[in-house]
């Protein structure tokens, strides 16, 4: 009898003990992925003015959402009669879009009700906006559109301005009225407008893509290039005159039309104008520091 209390008390006193175990270790957090950058826009309200003192103007900002499109297929922004588009790449993820919807009435809430009758659609990988009759009279809705830097676009307007901004892919914009605005761009890029100038800005070594071909019936080009660059460059105009800065002596300049080639050569990049001139301008190569004059030490 005195051996099996014993026993007992002995597993009575072993069993706290068994029940401890090792202290776990902490685990350590894996560190939350970098925040994603937040759109930078810039349009806003403060620039659309009323046509005249008796027309009143209604101005709203609606931001949208679209992933980006995929590889083969472009993102179509169709601003309708009168509306501009500008386009430029950031490093966010997927298409963010800032649309400027302005009604115009002969009153503040016939204006407002414009406004906020227009539907913006994001289907199919294409912005429009439209109101449920089709009538285009009294609105008007400008965009600025985030995209991947590598991005088909197609972009359409009849009076406004089109502007791209350090995209490539294939980009097609047309406009009626309207400047078009190009900077930093590549790809196979194909642009035009009826009445409008053109500001090309190339940045880079060289041109990537296939080409580059934009046009303007009336209108002035202003094209500017960095100070080392490859490529073909080839500029016509019918009733205006072409004048050429450029950093090479392979070059034929005539009062209409341009041809050069630019360091290596490269993709045929070329700009034509019907009733305007053409500018084009390239920066000068650094100026290699002055070697120091040798100093003569005389001992008397």
């Amino acid at each position: 009898m005195k051996l099996r209390v014993l026993a007992l008390g002995l597993l009575l006193a072993a069993g706290p003990v068994r029940a401890q175990k090792t202290p776990a270790r902490p685990v350590a957090k894996k560190p939350a992925p970098p925040a994603a950058p937040a759109p930078a826009f810039t349009l806003s309200c403060q620039g659309p003015q009323p046509a005249g003192p008796l027309q009143k103007l209604h101005c709203e900002l609606r931001e949208l959402k679209l992933p980006a499109p995929p590889a083969g297929t472009p993102l179509t922004v169709d601003a309708r009669a009168n509306g501009s588009i500008t386009v430029r790449a950031w490093a966010g993820p997927g298409v963010r879009v800032r649309a400027r919807v302005t009604g115009r009435a002969a009153t503040p809430e016939a204006a407002r009700a414009l406004a906020a009758a227009v539907a913006i659609s994001t289907l199919n990988n294409r912005l429009r906006a439209a109101r449920a009759n089709e009538s285009l009279d009294g609105w008007a809705v400008d965009y600025e559109v985030l995209v991947p830097a590598q991005t088909d676009l197609t972009l359409t307007a009849v009076n406004g301005h089109l502007a791209l901004e350090n995209v490539r892919g294939a980009l097609r914009f047309e406009t009626i009225n309207g400047n078009l605005s190009v900077r930093g761009v590549g790809g196979d890029a194909r642009g035009k407008t009826t009445n409008g100038n053109l500001d090309l800005q190339l940045t880079g070594e060289a041109w990537a893509g296939p080409g580059l071909e934009v046009s303007t019936v009336n209108g002035d080009v202003s094209w500017q290039l960095p100070a080392t660059y490859a490529a073909t460059l080839l500029g016509r105009t019918t009733r205006g005159r072409v004048t050429a800065q450029l950093n090479t002596k392979r070059l034929s300049v005539l009062p209409h039309n341009l041809a050069a080639t630019l360091g290596k050569g490269g993709p045929t990049l070329k700009v034509s104008a019907v009733n305007g001139n053409i500018t084009v301008a390239q920066e000068r190569p650094p100026q290699a520091p002055a070697a120091p004059a040798d100093s003569l030490l005389y001992n008397d």
